[in-house]
Order: structure tokens, then C-alpha cells, then sequence
């Protein structure tokens, strides 16, 4: 085995994914966060929470995920405990997620922004960039990087099972891009 893959085998990451209520990160909300934390291959930990809006869902955003107001009311959590758990949780680890750096971290940015909280100084690996680089494929939604790896992609567009597909899909990745580089 070579010593980048050994790196890999100790290097502690988390995957995460979010579920929103549009696509603005400066004008909508986060309304669920999820995120798996691995060392190397082994699992070491799971967070997820539901997160209360402060504003009304669309009937449009909610046939995308099923999330509405009156269940995130009484499920969810106030997002700056819930983001804060979340930065917790993934502190000191390298993030992971699908189209992260142009969606989703771009949510918890903003996040922080308003309410005047430091960002944090994790690195990242975003699994769409990565895909796109190692692989030859039509389209690179999750979805279809997952069914290129034989993988199902169950209940796509809610936060777990999504972070729990992107988990294999990048373990995938990283064997495919460190056990084939002769670097």
C-alpha cells in the first residue's frame, strides 16, 4: 500500500450535507443538517439535526424534500445550536459533501456571517470537483457518481441518506485517485 493511501487510512473527515429552503445562501434557510465522521474508512460518529425556519417554506421546496414548517416547528432545533453542534462535531476534521464549496458551506458562510461567528479553518474536499477530475460521466449529480460505483441512491434530497451515499461514493473516489497514482 502506498503512503498517500496510508494517509487516507488516518486522516479523520466528515461528510455533511444540508437540505434548504431555496438556493439563495444570503436569502433562505437551512432546514436539516447531517454529516458522518470517519477516520479513514471506519465510521466514528454521526450528527443530524432538523433545524426550525423563520420563514415559510414553498410548496415547492417541500415536494423536494418533504420537509414542512409545522414538522420542522416541532422537530427541529433553533439553527444557530443546531450549526453550532455541527461545527463542533466536524472540528478539527477535513469536510467533505458534494458541490460543498459552491452550495452548502456557502449556507453555514453565511450563517456565521450573520451572526457575527469566526469561520472555521477546516479543509475541504468537495466530492463533485473531485468526481469531475477522476471521472468520465455525462452528468456529475450524486445520483449518477453513486450508479457509476454500483451504488443505490436512496431517498435523495434529505440529509443522511444523501451524506451516507457521498461517504461511500468518496471512499470510492480517494481508492480510485490513491491507489492508482504512481506519483
Amino acid at each position: 500500500m502506498n503512503e498517500k493511501y496510508q494517509n487516507f487510512l488516518t486522516a479523520e473527515f466528515t461528510v455533511f450535507d444540508i437540505e434548504t429552503s431555496g438556493l439563495d445562501p444570503r436569502r433562505d434557510e437551512i432546514l436539516e443538517i447531517a454529516a458522518i465522521k470517519f477516520k479513514g474508512k471506519e465510521e466514528m460518529g454521526r450528527f443530524e439535526s432538523l433545524i426550525q425556519p423563520t420563514k415559510a417554506i414553498s410548496p415547492e421546496v417541500e415536494k423536494i424534500h418533504g420537509l414542512n414548517e409545522i414538522y420542522l416547528l416541532v422537530n427541529g432545533r433553533r439553527s444557530d445550536e443546531a450549526i453550532k453542534n455541527f461545527l463542533a462535531f466536524c472540528a478539527r476534521t477535513i469536510i467533505v459533501g458534494h458541490n460543498i464549496k459552491e452550495f452548502d458551506w456557502l449556507f453555514i458562510l453565511n450563517h456565521l456571517k450573520k451572526n457575527s461567528l469566526p469561520s472555521p479553518a477546516n479543509k475541504f474536499i468537495d466530492t463533485l470537483e473531485l468526481s469531475r477530475r477522476i471521472l468520465s460521466l455525462p452528468t456529475y449529480s450524486l445520483s449518477n457518481v453513486a450508479q457509476n460505483f454500483g451504488l443505490e441512491h436512496r431517498n435523495a434530497h434529505r440529509a443522511m441518506p444523501d451524506v451516507e451515499v457521498n461517504a461511500q461514493v468518496f471512499i470510492q473516489l480517494m481508492e480510485k485517485l490513491l491507489l492508482t497514482d504512481n506519483k
